[in-house]
């Protein structure tokens, strides 16, 4: 039976491991018309969709479209093309990201801005671009999926004090995370109070802006984000203890419950202070 009305959902970084089953998951549920993967690669992307598709009921459309988190003529062009194609989105899940292996001999320094960039940057102007068609949608979810390793304690007392303000705006956000950015091109970010883990940082900032969303959105979009564990996919080399498909849970539930909260983490870890 065809959903009614129409449905869509936009996952980014779906062609494979946890983005794939949050694809494939949303798909199954029921609740959706139509699913978009957004992907870097076309051809993974045609793949991943067949392989979607064949797994759905035929009353649901995959389909792949190229995004390029981190470049802004790409985000530009996926929602245009969301905009003549829809005209809304219910529910977006940034899911996205990039880490540098342990091995990589690139020095930290060079690290920190693709990661940032990726992560945190790319990732908040695609969704301030993406907003307003999820206003436009029907009970419309914001899904970012972030990390345990983005917990605020791994920053100084007075650090801590900024993210958690409840009245942060993206700006101030953003001059944050810049911050960090000079902080390690000038050697200093240890003396500062940034922790060494870029990812860490950047999945920091990917918490605090869920938060100012949340604010900001409400109560039109429920904006939530997640961890979804240590998962065997690329990025962790397959080392994870946990499968791509029971790690993609935690962001498909803020995505479908009824009735979500708003500005919340889901994980399976109990954290006193994220």
């Amino acid at each position: 039976m065809m959903v009614t009305p129409p449905r869509v959902a936009v996952v980014t970084g779906a062609n494979k491991g946890i983005g794939f089953y949050i694809a494939l998951q949303l798909g199954l549920s029921g609740l959706f018309s139509n699913i978009i993967i957004g992907c870097r690669d076309a051809t993974r992307g045609a793949t991943a969709c067949q392989e979607i598709q064949q797994q759905v009921a035929d009353t649901v459309k995959v389909q792949s479209m190229a995004l390029t988190i981190g470049d802004r003529n790409s985000h530009s062009e996926f929602c245009k093309r969301m905009e003549e194609e829809f005209g809304k989105v219910d529910v977006l899940v940034n899911n996205a990201g990039f880490a540098y292996k342990g091995s990589d001999p690139t020095p930290f320094a060079g690290q920190t801005k693709k990661t940032l960039d990726t992560n945190f940057f790319g990732l908040v102007d695609f969704t301030e671009q993406m907003l307003p068609l999820l206003r436009q949608g029907k009970d419309p979810r914001l899904v970012n999926v972030a990390s345990m390793s983005g917990r605020l304690k791994q920053v100084s007392p007075e650090l801590q004090a900024k993210f958690s303000d409840p009245n942060l705006t993206m700006e101030q956000l953003q001059e944050l995370i810049k911050k960090f950015d000079r902080d390690v091109q000038n050697g200093i970010h240890r003396e500062e109070g940034w922790s060494n883990s870029n990812y860490g940082i950047s999945k920091l900032g990917v918490i605090a802006a869920t938060r100012i969303w949340a604010r900001q959105e409400a109560p039109i979009i429920a904006v939530n984000c997640c961890c979804p564990g240590y998962c065997a996919t690329d990025m962790s080399s397959h080392k994870g203890s946990r499968s791509a498909s029971d790690g993609a849970k935690n962001a498909v539930i803020p995505a479908i419950m009824d009735n979500p909260p708003t500005g919340e983490f889901f994980s399976d870890y109990a954290v006193s202070q994220w």
